[in-house]
């Protein structure tokens, strides 16, 4: 099975700095996971602090705002899609990603995964597809199949511009993950305090923020969502 494994951190937490000798313990620490993880890590991405991020609501035109779509306690540091024999083998992977220990780690089973290598010295950006939890989110239901092939047509009208794309079974489905003082703690359903909930998510290969926002402009989203933007940070 595939699950996305959502990094989540405190909001006050202060963002670490490139170059700095505490970002480089930080990032030898998710090194080692991955080197430890293999072939079990499918792909991911290491996200910019939510204050850079811009939010896309439908209309007619798109409304766009600086900042993320609503302030909470937890921001989105990063993801991992991984590939795992059940729920059980997921959550022993999650609890080895650091942020298991310094916020938490949020399972979701994954409808699909795709991923691709972006194009060199290109930019790219995640955008987080923010519903509203209907008929919708739930695969195999009339309204998922219409969701989907617009989604398919977003999809062949962006073409490389799409790097990954992932589509998630509903939040009540979630499994997150904490660990503390070395016990691992369990919560059934996504972090509490998220609404809407994310149901999926892009990454797209784009110059500038400006060409990001016009690709996410054209993303499917119900008229109650939103899709937030973030830049993906690259590493030398």
């Amino acid at each position: 099975m595939q699950y996305l494994a959502i990094l989540r951190y405190a909001s006050d937490v202060e963002e670490l700095v490139p170059g700095t000798p505490e970002f480089d313990a930080d990032l030898a620490r998710y090194e080692r996971f991955n080197e430890a993880a293999g072939d079990a890590v499918l792909g991911g991405a290491a996200l910019d602090h939510s204050r850079t991020a811009v939010t896309v609501r439908p209309g007619d035109p798109p409304l766009v705002t600086a900042g993320p779509f609503a302030e909470t306690t937890e921001v989105i540091g990063g993801f991992y899609a991984l590939e795992a024999a059940d729920l059980d083998a997921a959550v022993e992977l999650a609890r080895r990603i650091p942020s298991a220990e310094d916020g938490s780690v949020e399972l979701r089973p994954l409808v699909q995964w795709e991923q691709r290598v972006p194009p060199a010295g290109t930019p790219t950006w995640l955008t987080l597809l923010l519903e509203v939890e209907d008929d919708a989110a739930v695969p195999g239901t009339a309204a998922w199949d219409a969701g989907a092939e617009a989604h398919g047509r977003f999809g062949e009208e962006a073409g490389d511009a799409v790097v990954a794309g992932a589509a998630l079974h509903p939040s009540a489905t979630a499994t997150t993950v904490r660990v503390r003082d070395g016990e691992v703690l369990l919560t059934d359903g996504a972090v509490a305090g998220g609404t809407p909930a994310v149901g999926g998510l892009y990454q797209l290969a784009a110059p500038d923020r400006d060409a990001a926002v016009a690709l996410a402009t054209r993303i499917p989203i119900g008229p109650q969502g939103a899709v937030e933007i973030r830049p993906v940070v690259t590493f030398d």
